[in-house]
């Protein structure tokens, strides 16, 4: 750069001229070469006013003056008497012409040399700054700095710039002589990635600005090619993330609908199914009302402590299936657990499933009883066959003796009257007359109770084949056998209908749907101990299942749940005493089921009982 304190050269410029206008008058003259005139004994005022000689210096000097006008060229000028040279030089603006030592012009001629090398430079810096800070494409922006950075030299005709990149060059190529060089390394992140090349086709050298004019435009040309990786590798990974976007959107799409079809999967498990944690905490459930949170002991059966044998326990101390049944009140449930591992390997969570099994409970119970009822009917056919020929002979033998006993009494009175002292049987005759009669009865109504047993039985054992296919009115059949069945009934115990309308008729049979009936509403009589007794007999039709549903309720004793496991039992009865066989059920049990029916029973003991009688509304194939 330019050194300023030779501007002070300009002050002392002014000093050193004289200024002649157009109409040859001094206009200005400097003290420094007045005093130089002066001190020379040289008068310049007058030399356009007055003639002088040819070889005065006056003469010389007013020559060299008009020829310097009218040229447009500056003159070198020597007076004789001086020894320093003077200049002649005419101005760009006006027609004045100057006089000034030559020592003064040329360093001010110097110093507007050095102006110009530095604007130059600035304005290759700045254009080459310009291109690079508005460049769209890189590449042709170094075609250009090259020629930018040529015009920033002292001699740019002799100058030839290439830039190397990465391998590739850029600029003119130069064949002329090579007579020197200026380089300057392109560095990014500590890595040299090109250069810039100067070849100078004249003898000389370079100006040292000149090489710092490189050097600041390699750094600029370092920070473009970043800028420029940058931002390629910023929309590098936009696209990037704009496919990862698109794709996360899809498996998030996908994520989305498996997670939906999941959850409505999950959802629709009838079972109760959840996730717990160490602490027995639901993090995660399929069902709306047990949620994802809470206790499971809790949640799943309202109980403020973990249920005895938990499933859930055992697995989370050994890390395998557990499963293991519950009871719960009257309902029987079946607990699976299943361990959930972490990356250790750790069982931290469970998935326990909850089913409740008490329908199949209950079907089991009933398939139990099929299979009892049909390997005991065949049992039951040969024994009712066994005991009734037997008791037929006894039964009819005994209303021999009693026919007999009567007409043998007189005799034996006769005998007795003169023979007071025999005994019959250890017995005296009266007491023996007295009793006999007695005994005989009760043999009697033994043999008749054997043979109601065994018409039970035979009943029992009986299937009718072709029996089912009269026309069943439910409500008609229920009013009617009432009348028949009122007898049989308690006092004290009322009998309510709540009968629904409309209900559709049934193919089955009638004589043994009024026996069902009598056998259940007598019982219910039986358990009625208190006054106020009262019997309900509901009927409905279940339109969605397409069945006929009885209900018979009392409000009697009720039964322990031993007693109501057992009531369809064959021969099972808690009136052995009063006469009971315990057939009643059972073979009410057995008419239902061939009705494709079932049968259930409802009761806690001090609370009555409820029987529920399910038939399907089918027509039979005639």
């Amino acid at each position: 750069m330019v050194d300023l304190t030779k501007y002070n050269l300009v002050t002392e410029f002014i000093h050193n001229i004289l200024i002649f206008d157009k109409n040859n008058k001094i206009v200005f003259a400097g003290d420094e070469i007045n005093k130089v005139l002066l001190n020379s004994e040289i008068s310049v005022d007058e030399i356009f006013s007055k003639d002088f000689p040819e070889q005065s210096e006056q003469y010389r000097l007013k020559n060299s003056i008009n020829k310097a006008r009218e040229s447009q060229k500056a003159i070198a000028f020597k007076f004789n008497k001086i020894q320093d040279e003077f200049i002649i030089f005419p101005t760009n603006t006006n027609k004045n012409v100057i006089l000034s030592m030559k020592d003064e012009v040329i360093q001010i001629s110097n110093i507007e040399h050095d102006l110009k090398e530095r604007v130059k430079e600035l304005e290759s810096l700045y254009n080459t700054s310009r291109d690079i800070e508005t460049s769209k494409n890189l590449e042709e922006t170094f075609e250009r700095i090259t020629c930018h950075m040529e015009e920033g030299f002292q001699f740019p005709e002799f100058v030839n710039v290439n830039l190397i990149i990465d391998g590739k060059s850029y600029g003119k190529k130069d064949n002329r002589k090579i007579y020197n060089k200026l380089n300057a390394d392109i560095i990014l992140n500590r890595k040299i990635r090109g250069e810039i090349i100067v070849n100078l086709h004249i003898e000389g050298g370079f100006l040292k600005e000149e090489k710092k004019l490189i050097d600041e435009i390699s750094g600029k040309i370092s920070r473009a090619i970043e800028k420029n990786e940058k931002k390629k590798d910023i929309e590098n990974q936009k696209k990037k993330l704009l496919l990862k976007n698109k794709e996360l959107v899809k498996v998030t799409e996908k994520c989305y609908e498996s997670t939906e079809k999941l959850k409505t999967f999950f959802s629709a498990i009838t079972d109760r199914i959840v996730v717990i944690d160490k602490n027995y905490n639901i993090i995660m459930s399929n069902k709306e009302d047990i949620g994802n949170s809470g206790k499971c002991h809790r949640k799943l059966f309202n109980s403020e402590s973990r249920c005895d044998n938990c499933p859930a326990s055992l697995t989370f101390k050994s890390g395998k299936n557990n499963i293991f049944e519950r009871k719960w009140f009257n309902q029987y449930f079946l607990l699976r657990s299943y361990p959930i591992h972490n990356k250790k390997g750790e069982t931290d969570r469970v998935l326990e499933v909850c089913r409740d099994v008490t329908m199949n409970k209950k079907i089991e119970s009933q398939l139990q009883q099929s299979y009892k009822l049909a390997s005991l009917g065949k049992l039951v056919a040969g024994i009712a066959h066994e005991i009734n020929n037997p008791n037929t002979f006894i039964l009819g033998n005994l209303k021999i003796i009693s026919e007999a006993f009567n007409d043998i009494l007189p005799i034996l009175d006769n005998y007795y009257a003169e023979n007071k002292d025999k005994k019959i049987a250890r017995l005296d005759y009266d007491v023996f007359k007295e009793n006999f009669s007695v005994l005989l009865n009760d043999m009697i109504d033994g043999a008749n109770r054997t043979k109601k047993i065994v018409m039970d039985l035979r009943n029992f054992a009986k299937k009718d084949e072709e029996t089912l296919l009269e026309s069943v009115d439910i409500n008609h059949l229920i009013k009617e056998h009432l009348t028949f069945t009122q007898k049989y009934i308690k006092s004290n115990a009322n009998i309510e209908l709540k009968l629904s309308p409309n209900i559709p008729k049934f193919n089955g049979n009638i004589r043994k749907l009024e026996q069902v009936l009598m056998n259940i509403i007598i019982n219910a009589s039986e358990a009625i101990k208190d006054e106020n007794g009262l019997i309900n007999v509901e009927t409905r039709h279940d339109k969605s299942k397409n069945e006929i549903i009885i209900k018979i309720t009392d409000n009697g004793e009720g039964m322990d749940e031993e007693t109501r496991k057992n009531i369809f039992d064959p021969f099972f009865t808690t009136k052995r005493n009063e006469g009971g066989t315990g057939l009643g059920l059972s073979i009410s049990y057995g008419i239902i089921k061939e009705h494709n029916g079932a049968i259930n029973v409802e009761s806690k003991l001090g609370s009555g009982t409820t029987f529920t009688i399910h038939i399907p509304v089918i027509q039979q194939k005639k």
